[in-house]
């Protein structure tokens, strides 16, 4: 069994190798036996990619041999088996899932109760090693059991909203498990749209279902092209994610986004706490306070932002990946309940999603930009030193932040990158900071 499909957030990695059925069943064996998750059931659901049944069988073997009782809600998105751990009262739950990976690639999603992630700083270290230490079988066998939680999700749209919009919305699903659900909970509202590869296949026949790659979202845009006054809206492969284009064929920033979703929710429910990622537009605290919120930054990466919301009791979180979090489906994300909140926005206001989001644009933001470096921690040392007049925080990578610029630096939790967002107060000033950290950087450049 080989370490490295076990990363920072969930475990994945191309399959059948070094990702295989061995490594699924040890996987469910050390999971029902780590003791993180106490009583049952263990809730597990798989998406479309064609080696998920194949894993799912020997991860149910491996939790029931570890004498956990297994409920398999069978082929859904990421955000319908959080759903499925609350509303069926699970101990712990198992996505079996790559996200938005290529097909080649698989993995596992794992919570405790509440869909409660379990990361590598609260757990999934733990059963790293004893999965491949090998855990042994408690002689008390589990049993697996069949359940659907589509119904239940459905009325749980139905109830949450109520939008008559005229305007058509494009909706790409890139193939990935949202377009088997969507149809059923567009069906509660009044939305006209026009569906692009809504048909699930682990193959990704038309494009990655990853609507953070630019080329991803060509046929999205020639829709909305093709039906004036439309906006567009792509998934990822497991439905955690969703990014908007707007009438113009714009793409719309995930920390924009965040903006705007944030001030619906406070404009609807009044004041309330909205948390956004370090990478984001300054703008978008300026938003949350305009409209009566309390903003509070954190780091990236969704286990961080869930245990905040908790801690906080925050509405929303946002961030700049096109995660979107909602006090109101247990602090875990969805990219459905994204979709709705900005197409319920919408129809409120009578607007265009581009007017909305112009007035939000009034910096210049880099977008995230990946150096390929030798060695990450000196490489930020150096940034550091050069930018240390500035405002400078540890707390994820590096930020500095000046009166008319910003910027934060971060290793990839993957790969020998680091990752640069940066924003100032015009484009002239926004590319000559640009370019002296890159001089910074060049001496690493790998």
């Amino acid at each position: 069994m080989d370490r490295s499909i076990f990363k920072a957030y969930d475990i994945r990695g191309t399959y059948p190798d070094p990702l295989d059925e061995e490594a699924a069943y040890r996987i469910g064996l050390a999971f029902a036996t780590s003791g993180l998750i106490s009583g049952d059931p263990v809730v597990v659901g798989r998406d479309m990619r064609k080696s998920s049944d194949a894993l799912f069988s020997a991860l149910a073997r491996g939790l029931t041999d570890g004498g956990k009782n297994v409920v398999d809600i069978g082929r859904v998105t990421t955000p319908m088996l959080y759903f499925a751990v609350n509303v069926l009262n699970g101990a712990g739950g198992v996505m079996i899932t790559a996200s938005h990976n290529p097909a080649r690639y698989n993995g596992f999603k794992l919570v405790r109760e509440q869909g409660i992630p379990i990361s590598a700083t609260t757990g999934l270290a733990e059963i790293e090693n004893r999965a491949l230490e090998g855990a042994a079988p408690t002689g008390k066998k589990g049993s697996v059991r069949q359940e659907s939680v589509e119904d239940r999700y459905v009325e749980f749209f139905r109830r949450r909203f109520s939008i008559s919009r005229d305007r058509k919305t494009i909706i790409d699903t890139g193939n990935g498990m949202v377009g088997a659900i969507l149809p059923r909970v567009l069906a509660t509202q009044d939305i006209p749209y026009n569906g692009l590869f809504f048909t699930p296949d682990g193959d990704f026949p038309n494009h990655e279902a990853n609507p953070l790659k630019e080329e991803n979202l060509e046929d999205l845009r020639r829709e909305v092209r093709a039906n004036p006054g439309s906006v567009g809206a792509a998934f990822d492969g497991d439905g955690d994610r969703v990014a908007f284009i707007d009438e113009d064929g714009n793409l719309v920033r995930g920390d924009l986004l965040t903006a705007l979703i944030a001030s619906h929710l406070l404009d609807e429910r009044g004041p309330g706490t909205i948390i956004y990622d370090l990478r984001s537009s300054r703008v978008v605290p300026e938003i949350i306070e305009a409209h009566g919120g309390r903003p509070i930054k954190t780091r990236v990466g969704h286990s961080f932002i869930k245990a905040l919301m908790r801690k906080e009791k925050a509405l929303f979180a946002g961030e700049l990946s096109f995660h979107f979090y909602f006090s109101d489906f247990f602090y875990c994300e969805s990219g459905i309940l994204a979709m709705l909140t900005v197409l319920k926005l919408l129809a409120d206001t009578g607007k265009e999603l581009k007017a909305l989001v112009a007035p939000l644009r009034k910096y210049a933001h880099s977008g995230e930009i990946n150096f390929r470096v030798r060695d990450q921690q000196a490489a930020m040392d150096a940034v550091a030193a050069r930018f240390s007049d500035g405002e400078i925080s540890r707390l994820d990578g590096l930020s500095v932040d000046y009166p008319d610029w910003w910027f934060n630096l971060r290793p990839s939790n993957t790969e020998p990158l680091l990752r640069l967002n940066a924003e100032a107060n015009s484009p002239e000033l926004l590319a000559e900071k640009l370019n002296e950290i890159e001089a910074v950087l060049a001496e690493f450049t790998a």
